[in-house]
């Protein structure tokens, strides 16, 4: 994201900007052509003396030479620089959400594209998940000093309590304030779960609209860990279900042995629970993974390396493809990313021994 009058520019309205989704691009092709697309400029227009077209269009016509009656004049990657030129002139930011997503090639023409227009004055932003974030200067060196990381944390205790602090007075409910810590800690860092929470106590005690008067509740230990365990059945247990039965596959997967002696689990199990014990946390690197699995399975059942690889690298696989919306995770050069909330909570609850 470049410096535009000496502030950076955080807030764009839909008219400044133009927006490609990079979870859409699978080759530079595709990703010029879904800017022309955002940018309502076709791709292929034919082109006659007196020709009157959008005034975004006639810059680009003008900006080249310009085309003789009958010819048929071509937008895609071959005139990027024109279409980085009108975006400039424009005052037009470009947005790349998911840059992440698209392949490393791409991700490095579309950078050494932007290179010379951004020193010019556009603005570029490129949203990627936090351990991603600096893929802009991987696939380019150059990019290093025209290049700044903004990154967006998650949601504060401060900021999470606003939602139950200022909801429940809405309708009359004055709740234990041991509750509302217990809903904040359990959320990491997400309003969706606290909100979650929130509205279960509702449920839970039959508040549909706004009290007569006001009442106090004390919700007893047992009501916020039936709460708890409702909303990571609903919200966390259909990913993890996805997951777990990892790939399709015509032979039968190997039974491990736990430890304890009382169950077996396959290798997609066996990972996913040694993932759990762990917090989970976030950020996993296979030293941890394995370390746990140790301590879960019986000593001949424990996976090698290539096994625990390859299962999870299945399931970053079905994360991205056969899940809608950000991947809830991600297997990279040994580092294992939950990027999910609803799935860590459901982890936590559930799959944690």
């Amino acid at each position: 994201m470049p410096l535009k009058g000496n502030q950076w520019v955080l807030t764009l309205g839909r008219e400044r900007s133009a927006i490609v989704n990079g979870g859409q691009v699978e080759n530079s092709e595709e990703f010029w052509r879904l800017l022309l697309q955002d940018l309502q400029l076709p791709t292929t227009e034919e082109l006659a003396e007196g020709n009157e077209n959008s005034a975004g269009f006639r810059y680009l016509v003008t900006a080249q030479t310009r085309a003789s009656e009958g010819t048929t004049q071509t937008f895609n990657n071959s005139n990027k620089r024109t279409i980085l030129g009108f975006m400039r002139q424009s005052d037009l930011a470009l947005v790349v959400d998911d840059f992440h997503y698209m392949p490393s090639s791409v991700q490095r023409e579309i950078v050494r594209s932007l290179k010379s227009e951004v020193f010019e004055g556009l603005v570029a932003i490129l949203i990627a998940v936090p351990h991603r974030a600096f893929d802009a200067i991987g696939v380019e060196r150059e990019m290093e000093g025209r290049f700044a990381h903004v990154e967006i944390p998650a949601w504060s205790t401060e900021e999470l309590l606003k939602i139950p602090d200022q909801g429940f007075p809405e309708l009359k409910m004055d709740i234990d304030a041991d509750c509302i810590t217990d809903f904040v800690n359990e959320s990491n860092g997400s309003p969706l779960l606290t909100q979650r929470f929130c509205s279960r106590l509702c449920s839970h005690y039959g508040i549909e609209e706004t009290c007569e008067e006001h009442k106090t509740y004390h919700p007893a230990d047992s009501v916020k860990q039936e709460i708890f365990e409702a909303v990571a059945q609903q919200f966390g247990f259909p990913t993890f279900e996805k997951l777990s039965k990892g790939p399709q596959s015509r032979s039968k997967r190997i039974e491990r042995s736990l430890l304890s002696g009382d169950n077996t689990l396959d290798i997609c199990q066996s990972v996913l629970r040694a993932v759990a014990n762990t917090g989970p946390k976030e950020k996993l690197h296979y030293n941890e993974i394995r370390d746990e699995l140790r301590k879960l399975l019986a000593e001949d059942d424990v996976p090698q390396k290539h096994e625990v690889s390859n299962a999870l690298g299945h399931m970053s696989n079905i994360a991205k493809d056969g899940i809608q919306g950000e991947p809830v995770l991600e297997w990279d050069d040994d580092f294992l990313y939950l990027n999910d909330p609803f799935l860590m909570f459901y982890m936590r609850w559930v799959q944690r021994n």
